[in-house]
């Protein structure tokens, strides 16, 4: 074999082993997903070619970043994503999803991920994506499930509620303030009334009897 040749037959070989991985990774492809929980009677199968290959695209079963739990979760939805390995179904992610508010990216507990042959337990959180969100929604939506909220909503602020309290007993107090002040002086004005309605009185009084008094003595 002269050195040509050796190159060739080395050329073919490196050629030949990039080849097989990439024959292994077409080869698996998400075959189906199964999904049990509020709303749901029984399990159901998803299997919709479309929506598979959307939730691959999206990275709905890619590890998200860890994430802290929400507080108050509800009940979630238990879902089991299988691998098509060359006819095969294999049991590929386990996880539970909490759907949140309509707009809102859901949250994920990954419980279960392939390694080698067989599921290994795992305890990993995650956040979906918007667009991975929205590619499950449309395709429970194809399967007319409704997804409920696992995550409980925020209480609003009591902020407004306070303000509006406050803004009640400004009022109030204003005419209490102007109450406690008034009878004091009420009571300066009637007594100040009474003395000047006594002078003028008196003073009338005394012009009348000294009028008279002018008019019997020219007579």
């Amino acid at each position: 074999m002269n050195k040509t040749q050796r190159r060739t037959w080395f050329l073919v070989l490196m050629i030949t082993l990039l080849a097989i991985p990439s024959m292994v990774v077409f080869a698996k492809e998400l075959g189906m997903l199964t999904i049990s929980g509020p709303g749901i009677k029984d399990e159901i199968t998803l299997d919709h070619p479309g929506g598979m290959r959307k939730l691959e695209e999206t990275g709905f079963f890619d590890q998200a970043r860890s994430v802290k739990p929400p507080e108050n979760l509800g009940e979630g939805y238990q879902i089991t994503a299988y691998l098509n390995l060359d006819g095969k179904l294999v049991p590929y992610v386990q996880m539970e999803y909490y759907a949140a508010e309509e707009g809102q990216p859901g949250y994920v507990h990954y419980t279960g991920r392939l390694n080698g042959e067989s599921l290994q337990t795992v305890d990993q959180w995650g956040q979906l994506p918007p667009d991975a969100e929205a590619a499950f929604r449309g395709l429970t939506d194809s399967y007319n499930i409704t997804l409920q909220a696992g995550v409980a909503v925020a209480p609003a602020v009591a902020a407004p509620v306070i303000e509006s309290a406050k803004s009640e007993e400004q009022p109030a107090a204003q005419p209490a303030s102007a109450s406690s002040a008034s009878p004091s002086t009420i009571q300066t004005s009637y007594i100040w009334a009474i003395l000047i309605a006594t002078i003028l009185a008196l003073a009338a009084g005394g012009l009348v009897l000294r009028r008279r008094a002018v008019s019997e003595r020219s007579t």
